[in-house]
């Protein structure tokens, strides 16, 4: 979730949550990942590296290219786990493209979690044998996407395969074990 869909959604006691997070960990030390709770490390590293986008965002791929390849893993399984869950593939196709979501796929399995990937490249698979754009461009796009049942079911595995706990929990062990990749380097 970014900055943008609280402005949409009126969350504005979230958007407060979300900015403190960002603003908190945006200058993430590497030496910190340690002592931050496995409910809260994968917001931490990703409030990081949000911290490096313009306000705007109009560098993100960009931004997230030069990322070493340990941050992207996380960066994109979050990120498109968010997608998916707030409004099914629907969604994260005509939100993200059709690259950042198998990247996404690549993330889960380098963390550990290689049924979501699976469930991913399903999706990508439906993608391009129908056809459809990698990403939406208009309204018309978008109620295209939204009236599609092609991923209903790959919509109804990832609800069911993914658990926040357990991907929170992998993504921990997966961070520290390449925290030299993560966060700022420097004491606390």
């Amino acid at each position: 979730m970014s900055k943008f869909d609280f402005l949409s959604s009126g969350d504005f006691h979230g958007a407060e949550e979300f900015m403190e997070k960002q603003k908190r960990y945006g200058s993430l030390k590497s030496s910190e990942l340690e002592s931050i709770p496995e409910s809260e490390i994968v917001s931490a590293v990703t409030s990081w590296i949000e911290s490096k986008f313009a306000e705007d965002w109009h560098d993100m791929g960009r931004v997230i290219n030069s990322l070493p390849t340990p941050c992207i893993n996380v960066y994109c399984a979050d990120y498109i786990s968010k997608e998916i869950r707030d409004g099914g593939f629907g969604q994260a196709f005509f939100n993200t493209s059709r690259d950042f979501i198998g990247i996404a796929a690549e993330g889960f399995r380098a963390v550990g979690y290689p049924k979501l990937g699976d469930v991913i490249e399903q999706a990508l698979k439906i993608n391009y044998d129908s056809g459809k754009k990698a990403a939406g461009r208009s309204i018309e796009d978008f109620l295209e996407f939204a009236a599609n049942d092609d991923y209903k079911t790959v919509d109804k595995d990832f609800c069911r395969v993914f658990d926040e706990g357990k991907f929170n929990r992998l993504a921990r062990d997966y961070i520290l074990k390449y925290k030299k990749y993560f966060g700022d380097v420097g004491g606390q």
